[in-house]
């Protein structure tokens, strides 16, 4: 039996760290659907890949700056693997409930990385996921932080994210306008005297 809050699973993993990660996903996401562009063609793929990255790129570029010095990358590719402490992590999104056998799958360095933090320990069977649930636009409307084994999610503590918000790109002051000569209007190839009196 397995306890039900992950800070008592290891210690690594406290509120205050999962919370800040769900920030970072959700900052992510969130961003990626404000960049949705259908009217270019932008479909259900373009927007899960685009969302995918754009969390990816959140935590890679928090690990190890400032207040995120507990956050570590182990694997920067495609699969991104993250250590909140020791601890392994990966997200996806889907419900918590329903993990796909992409989302069940763990690397070496995922299961060498939990064979260091729970030695000879059954937690080491554990694949620590973020599950990102969506809204209908492809907004975060909820996260979970699950321990799954095998197909069941042991652990599957709800990340509250009050507070998480959409990036916001500054606007600019209006700027003062400015006067301009009129423009010079000219037929290609025929001089300027022609141009003007034509």
């Amino acid at each position: 039996m397995f306890p039900d809050l992950p800070w008592e699973i290891h210690p690594d993993l406290t509120r205050e760290r999962l919370v800040a990660i769900g920030h970072l996903i959700t900052r992510g996401r969130n961003d990626a659907v404000m960049w949705q562009n259908p009217e270019i063609g932008d479909d259900g793929w373009v927007l899960g890949c685009r969302a995918f990255q754009a969390a990816r790129y959140q935590i890679i570029s928090a690990a190890g700056t400032e207040g995120f010095e507990w956050l570590e990358i182990v694997d920067p590719s495609k699969h991104l693997i993250f250590s909140v402490g020791g601890v392994p992590v990966r997200f996806y999104r889907g419900l918590a409930e329903e993990p796909t056998t992409r989302t069940l799958r763990q690397t070496f360095p995922e299961l060498e990385q939990l064979a260091l933090v729970f030695p000879g320990d059954e937690r080491q069977d554990l694949a620590f996921r973020f599950a990102v649930e969506t809204d209908v636009d492809g907004t975060v409307a909820v996260m979970r932080f699950v321990g799954l084994l095998g197909e069941s999610a042991v652990l599957n503590w709800p990340v509250p994210l009050e507070g998480a918000t959409v990036s916001i790109f500054p606007v600019a002051p209006p700027a003062e306008g400015v006067e301009l000569p009129a423009p010079s209007v000219q037929i290609p190839g025929a001089d300027a005297d022609e141009a003007q009196t034509g």
